[in-house]
């Protein structure tokens, strides 16, 4: 399924995606004004675009200018943005919008003269690991850092998560068309698997 990809400027819209990181296999909380402050955050820090069937907002990237507060990276010469966050409602998923949005993103990245992309993830359970790595990111090795949210039925977990990088600079056409490829390839084998 492909997606018609413009700015995310509706807060209804960015919450109702949002909130999927509310279900399994996150299972954050977040109140309305929450959501609200990192809908404005991205908005201020970044970038906002969502991809939509029809006219519903079905799933959403957020990329940020810089390295994100309180992350243990550093690039030192390099302009970067930061992935904050990818998410598609569950019953887009396995239809190649995460795909997408991930290579949008990726694009509008380079585009707009950013040097690297980073973004921090777990390593499992994480749906935008996969896709990342096949995109070409790769770990920067010994990095960690760990999170503590709220979850859904009160407990506050701690989460180890990992960080990655895909140097902007690098790519052309012929590895960007390799990793749409790759996606694709491997978008239409989960199809056959429905």
């Amino acid at each position: 399924m492909n997606g018609q990809i413009k700015e995310l400027t509706d807060l209804e819209d960015f919450k109702k995606v949002y909130k999927v990181f509310s279900g399994p296999p996150y299972n954050e909380k977040y109140t309305e004004e929450e959501l609200e402050e990192i809908f404005r955050e991205y908005q201020e820090k970044g970038y906002m675009y969502g991809v939509y069937n029809k006219e519903e907002c079905v799933g959403m990237i957020a990329l940020e200018r810089g390295v994100k507060e309180n992350q243990p990276v550093d690039f030192l010469e390099e302009k970067v943005m930061y992935l904050a966050d990818i998410a598609v409602l569950n019953n887009y998923r396995r239809k190649g919008l995460g795909n997408q949005l991930m290579l949008y993103g990726v694009m509008q990245s380079k585009a707009l003269g950013y040097g690297k992309l980073y973004m921090r993830t777990l390593e499992r359970g994480s749906m935008s690991y996969g896709i990342a790595l096949k995109i070409g990111f790769k770990q920067i090795p010994n990095l960690f850092q760990n999170v503590e949210k709220e979850r859904v039925n009160g407990q506050v977990e701690t989460m180890q998560n990992i960080f990655l990088e895909l140097d902007l600079n690098s790519l052309n056409k012929d590895t960007l068309k390799q990793g749409i490829q790759m996606v694709s390839a491997n978008r239409d084998s989960e199809r056959e698997m429905d």
